[in-house]
C-alpha cells in the first residue's frame, strides 16, 4: 500500500486547520467586547463613534449598539488600533484585544463606571474636562476662588499637576496612552487660560458691565496670560493630537499667526495646514450645502491637497450632500407627536412642507421661533402649505417644554440621529419641500430674513 497519498493529504489537512485556527485568533485579536448598561437614556440604540476616525481622517464610522428595554447592551466588534470613541458625553479609549464592561449615563462622563481589561484608561477618561466649557474652568471648586485673571495661571496649575500625577500612576496603559493623554492635559491647560470669557460673561449679562468695557476687560486678560501658555506648546506639530477633542481648539489659536509669534511658535506643519483647509471645506457643506458658488470654490480649494484620506473625505461629502440637493427626493422621516401617536414626512404630500428644526437648548433656535410662528400664521388658512416645528430635543424634554409652553402650529419630535440623511450638523436649520415630496431646500434662509417667505411665495405660484 502506498502511504505517501495518505500522508501528504493529513499534511495538508494539518496546514488548513492551522492557518484557519490562526486566521480566528487574528480576528479575536481584533475584537472589543463592550457589555454594560446605560442610564438616563430614551432609544433603542446606543451610538458609538470612532473619534479618532473622525477627528484625524474625516470619515465617520459610528456602531449602532441594541440596547435591551433600552439600558442594557452586549456587544463585539473589530478594532484595528487603539483608537477613541465616544458615546452621548462618554469618552473610551478602546485596543484591539479589550474586553470592557461599561456602566455609562448620559448625564456625565464622571458618572461611568469601567472594569474589565482596558478599564484604567477608560476610567482616567471619566475626568476629561470639557474644551467647549472653557476646560478647567468646570472644576468649580478651584474657579470660585478666581477673582482676577492674574490668578488664573497658578490656580489652574494645581490641576495640571494632579491630572498627571494621576496619569504617571497608571500601570496597565500604554505609553502611547500616556503621551496623548499628557499632551491633552498641557492643551487643556491653554484652552483655559484662553477661555477668559468666564471671568466677565455673568457680570455683562447682569448688565454690570457694558460690551465695550467687556471686549477691553478680555483683551487686557489676554494679554497677560498669553505668555503662560508657551511651555505647554512646545510639541504640538503632530497629527496624532487631533483626536484630541480640546486640540481641535488649539489649533483655531495656532491658526493666528499673530498668537504663534508671541510665543515664538514655529510654523504649522504641510499635514496639519493641509487638515485645516480640508475641515474648512466639510464644514462650509454643514453650513450652505452643495450650492453652484460653494462648487466652484471646492474645485480650486481641492486641488491644492496632497493628502488623498483628506481628498476621499472632502468627495465622500460631496456624494452625501449631492443626495440633498434641489429636486433630490425627500427622505421620508417618522415624526412623534405630544400625544405619543407618529406621523411620516410623505403624509404631508401634496402640500408644500416647511420645517423648523430646533431644540430647547439652542438659543439662536429659541430667538428665531417668533419669527417662524409669525410666518406660520401668514399661511395659517393657505392649505397648501404645512409648517413644522420639529424639535431634536429627547422626547421627554419636548414633552416638559410643553408643560409650560403654549403649543401653537403643528409640533413634532424627532431624534438627531434619524436625521442623517440630511446631514444636520448644526441647528436651526429650515427645510422647504415641494409637494411632491421632491426638496427646494433644507438650507433655507431662516424666517427673519424674510427670504423665506419669499421662496414659499415662488413655490405656491408656480
Amino acid at each position: 500500500m502506498n502511504f505517501k497519498p495518505l500522508i501528504l493529504l493529513f499534511g495538508v489537512a494539518l496546514f488548513t486547520i492551522s492557518c484557519n485556527n490562526s486566521a480566528n485568533k487574528d480576528k479575536k485579536s481584533k475584537q472589543v467586547t463592550l457589555v454594560g448598561t446605560v442610564a438616563n437614556y430614551e432609544q433603542d440604540t446606543l451610538y458609538l463613534e470612532n473619534i479618532t476616525a473622525k477627528n484625524t481622517i474625516y470619515k465617520d464610522i459610528v456602531y449602532a449598539i441594541p440596547l435591551t428595554n433600552k439600558t442594557n447592551f452586549n456587544y463585539t466588534f473589530d478594532v484595528e488600533e487603539p483608537s477613541y470613541f465616544r458615546s452621548g458625553r462618554t469618552f473610551f479609549y478602546l485596543s484591539p484585544g479589550d474586553s470592557l464592561v461599561a456602566n455609562i449615563d448620559t448625564r456625565g462622563r464622571d458618572l461611568a463606571s469601567f472594569t474589565g481589561k482596558g478599564a484604567e484608561a477608560n476610567n482616567f477618561l471619566r475626568k476629561l474636562p470639557y474644551p467647549k466649557g472653557g476646560s478647567y474652568w468646570g472644576n468649580r471648586e478651584l474657579s470660585a476662588n478666581i477673582k482676577s485673571y492674574k490668578d488664573m495661571p497658578e490656580t489652574f496649575k494645581i490641576v495640571v499637576e494632579d491630572r498627571l500625577n494621576v496619569l504617571k500612576s497608571l500601570t496597565n496603559v500604554s505609553d502611547e496612552f500616556k503621551r496623548l493623554e499628557s499632551s491633552r492635559i498641557n492643551f487643556d491647560y491653554v484652552n483655559t487660560l484662553k477661555s477668559t470669557t468666564y471671568l466677565y460673561y455673568y457680570k455683562l449679562r447682569s448688565g454690570d458691565i457694558t460690551e465695550e468695557q467687556y471686549d477691553a476687560l478680555t483683551q487686557e486678560a489676554s494679554e497677560y496670560l498669553t505668555p503662560f501658555m508657551e511651555s505647554y506648546l512646545k510639541d504640538f506639530n503632530s497629527t496624532d493630537y487631533l483626536q484630541l477633542e480640546v486640540f481641535q481648539s488649539i489649533l483655531y489659536y495656532l491658526k493666528d499667526d499673530s498668537f504663534k509669534a508671541k510665543l515664538n511658535l514655529p510654523e504649522l506643519s504641510e499635514e496639519l495646514k493641509e487638515y485645516i483647509v480640508t475641515g474648512d471645506l466639510i464644514s462650509e457643506f454643514s453650513k450652505e450645502g452643495y450650492s453652484k458658488a460653494f462648487k466652484e470654490k471646492l474645485i480650486q480649494e481641492k486641488s491644492k491637497i496632497k493628502n488623498q484620506e483628506y481628498i476621499n473625505a472632502i468627495e465622500f461629502k460631496e456624494k452625501e450632500y449631492e443626495a440633498i440637493t434641489e429636486g433630490s427626493p425627500a427622505s421620508d422621516l417618522k415624526f412623534n407627536k405630544l400625544d405619543g401617536s407618529t406621523v411620516n414626512l410623505s403624509d404631508y404630500k401634496g402640500k408644500v412642507v416647511v420645517i423648523d428644526l430646533w431644540a430647547t437648548w439652542c438659543g439662536p433656535c429659541m430667538a428665531e421661533k417668533p419669527s417662524f410662528e409669525a410666518l406660520e400664521e401668514k399661511f395659517h388658512n393657505n392649505d397648501n402649505v404645512e409648517f413644522i416645528s420639529l424639535s431634536i430635543d429627547t422626547e421627554k424634554a419636548w414633552k416638559k417644554y410643553f408643560e409650560k409652553n403654549e403649543v401653537k402650529g403643528n409640533q413634532l419630535q424627532i431624534y438627531r440621529n434619524e436625521l442623517s440623511d440630511y446631514m444636520v450638523v448644526s441647528i436651526p436649520r429650515f427645510f422647504v419641500i415641494d409637494k411632491d415630496q421632491k426638496i427646494v431646500d433644507v438650507f433655507a434662509p431662516w424666517p427673519s430674513s424674510g427670504k423665506l417667505e419669499e421662496m414659499i411665495n415662488n413655490i405656491l405660484s408656480e
